[in-house]
């Protein structure tokens, strides 16, 4: 029973010494990892020719479904929102801009940023194709 024990105890010593030996070597590549994507030293280093490019990715590209001006709610059929890590789909909007002269309507090509704000989904920027 003796070497039963002693037997255990030595496969858990290993284990856990293979579990810190894991740990040591993934430590620093995450402590890197986290330094890099809160470095802001970069921040405002963009010229003024690559900041309207930069913006205008942001934006992401729709199609109007429905527009409710009352309400200033849009459905949108639009592609992947990268920023908010979203497939393409169709789904309501509300419209935290000025709606565009002349007034949206189904079937108009779109151009957007969506943000999350307190749970729902807003419209921050909104450019019609036409």
């Amino acid at each position: 029973m003796h070497n039963t024990a002693l037997l255990v105890s030595r496969t858990s010593r290993t284990a856990l010494a293979v579990r810190l030996a894991l740990a040591a070597a993934l430590i620093p590549a995450w402590a890197c990892a986290q330094a890099t994507a809160h470095d802001h030293a970069a921040h405002g280093a963009q010229s003024a020719e690559t900041a309207p490019a930069a913006a205008s990715q942001d934006l992401s590209e729709g199609e109007v479904t429905r527009w409710d001006a009352r309400t200033s709610k849009v459905t949108l059929r639009h592609g992947e929102l990268k920023n908010l890590g979203m497939p393409p789909m169709t789904m309501v909007f509300q419209l935290r801009v000025a709606a565009p002269d002349p007034a949206l309507k189904a079937g108009d090509k779109v151009r957007f940023r969506a943000e999350q704000d307190q749970g729902a989904f807003v419209v921050t920027q909104l450019e019609v194709l036409r």
